[in-house]
């Protein structure tokens, strides 16, 4: 079993918790500084647990009305890397359900339900009586098994790209000024993306419009079509040109997510459905 000193979630101090509600404690603390918690929301979030012997019989994580930032994580994680495992011991988290309703993430608030059986993980010990759990890639004689559904709002998500729209605006020396985001059914099983945008460059405005399609299949491919960036003013579509020519590469082609996967990951029934909200369902077994 590989791990990475990186992947490791710090637990505290040794020894190793004995009761549920020690675990529960010391996997909460872990969320609150690992998954970048925001301070004003950590009161909400709840964990419970069950151990036995090496394996946690059941772990639960409420996440509602939490506000996570993945840049605050991120930070949190690379501080992780100082741990110097010295022992392991391998376990299995017989089940785990993760749920929020919603969690916000980066101004978007996720609904998010993760119900699955049969996680593997060790338990790490650290030269300076550090405590933590390694997550642990499953196998095909012993798999993941369960399903997972993820939902957020169009209009959370029309707030999302804006605020991405911002950004790459920014570092092509524009400003945006009016983001508007549409999406539709693509296909039986996919997203269509549509754009439109205002943008000024010092005197100059323009209209920016962008889109593309994704549709996946049942063997968790996704497929990109109809990938566009266009501006009718001249100065925008040459500023466009390069943004473009690095999505357009890969207009037609299948992406397997799956290949990705571990080998003890295997999703079924991989859905998408699009509405009031965007909802991302998968099975695996």
């Amino acid at each position: 079993m590989n791990t990475q000193k990186t992947d490791i979630v710090p637990l505290g101090s040794l020894p190793r918790p004995t009761s549920g509600d020690d675990l529960a404690t010391r996997v909460r603390t872990a969320l609150q500084t690992g998954a970048g918690v925001a301070d004003e929301s950590a009161q909400r979030l709840q964990v419970a647990a069950t151990l036995d012997g090496a394996d946690v019989a059941t772990l639960d994580v409420d996440l509602t009305g939490v506000v996570v930032s993945p840049r605050e994580a991120k930070v949190a994680r690379e501080r992780a890397a100082s741990f110097a495992p010295t022992s392991r011991e391998p376990g299995t988290i017989r089940r785990l359900r993760v749920e929020a309703h919603p969690v916000t993430v980066s101004g978007a608030p996720v609904d998010v339900l993760v119900d699955v059986a049969g996680v593997p993980f060790e338990w790490v010990e650290g030269a300076q009586s550090e405590l933590g759990l390694a997550p642990v890639e499953p196998t095909e004689s012993a798999p993941v098994t369960g399903s997972a559904r993820l939902s957020v709002s169009a209009a959370a998500l029309e707030q999302a790209v804006e605020r991405v729209a911002t950004q790459v605006a920014r570092g092509h020396g524009l400003t945006l000024t009016k983001l508007d985001a549409q999406f539709a059914p693509a296909g039986s099983n996919g997203v269509a993306v549509t754009v439109h945008a205002q943008v000024r460059k010092g005197v100059l405005s323009a209209t920016v419009e962008a889109g593309a399609n994704a549709t996946v299949d049942d063997a968790l491919g996704v497929t990109l079509s109809d990938v566009r960036a266009t501006s009718r003013n001249p100065v925008v579509a040459a500023l466009l040109v390069a943004a473009r020519s690095r999505v357009e590469r890969y207009e037609g082609r299948r992406m397997d997510l799956a290949a990705s996967l571990p080998a003890g990951v295997r999703l079924t029934d991989v859905r998408v459905e699009v509405g009031t909200d965007l909802v991302l369902s998968a099975r695996a077994h």
